[in-house]
């Protein structure tokens, strides 16, 4: 894997051309971390915003303890450096449902293209390591960075939801996109 320390390769879950994503572990919610969940620009179709280190970890505990969710640390191939989160989960394991969430972050490195690598890798660890059926995401109509990056690694639109979101005082549709795992069709 090139360009990887080797203490970091044992922990890849997947890897792509620019990113890979490993476990998010406590140590990650350092202040560069925290400063994210800060930023207005960041956290502007977040729902997750000023959060302090305890409630990262104990967030982080409790997807483990319950395994309802999993949180994975993005991370560019040639530093290590941590980018952003993906989330799997809630997973509904009856119905072999799960969400995709992703967020990139620093902002250095919005708008080229990451979130969508990363959501390839996501729909990888999601269908082949959880046996998940479909995926889905939901955001607000106004983030269509997201939304791109969505359709561009393979979702569809599923739904809107009309006049779902209020923020800042701005009524919002919800845009419902999904992704089916091809085994179960």
């Amino acid at each position: 894997m090139s360009g990887i320390r080797n203490d970091v390769e044992d922990k890849i879950v997947a890897q792509g051309e620019r990113i890979y994503l490993r476990e998010l572990v406590e140590d990650d919610v350092t202040d560069r971390y925290l400063s994210w969940f800060r930023d207005p620009k960041v956290t502007e179709f977040l729902e997750a915003r000023n959060l302090t280190r305890k409630d990262v970890i104990d967030y982080i505990r409790a997807g483990k303890e319950t395994a309802t969710y999993y949180m994975f640390a993005i991370c560019l191939n040639e530093s290590g450096l941590h980018v952003g989160n993906l989330k799997v989960g809630p997973i509904d394991r009856k119905h072999m449902l799960s969400d995709l969430v992703t967020v990139i972050g620093d902002k250095k490195y919005w708008g080229m293209g990451l979130a969508t690598e990363a959501i390839k890798l996501g729909i990888f660890v999601a269908f082949n390591y959880y046996k998940i059926r479909k995926l889905s995401a939901g955001m607000y109509s106004d983030n269509m960075a997201s939304y791109n990056s969505y359709i561009k690694a393979g979702f569809i639109e599923e739904a809107r939801l009309k006049n779902h979101y209020v923020l800042n005082r701005k009524i919002m549709d919800r845009i419902c996109v999904s992704c089916f795992n091809p085994k179960y069709e």
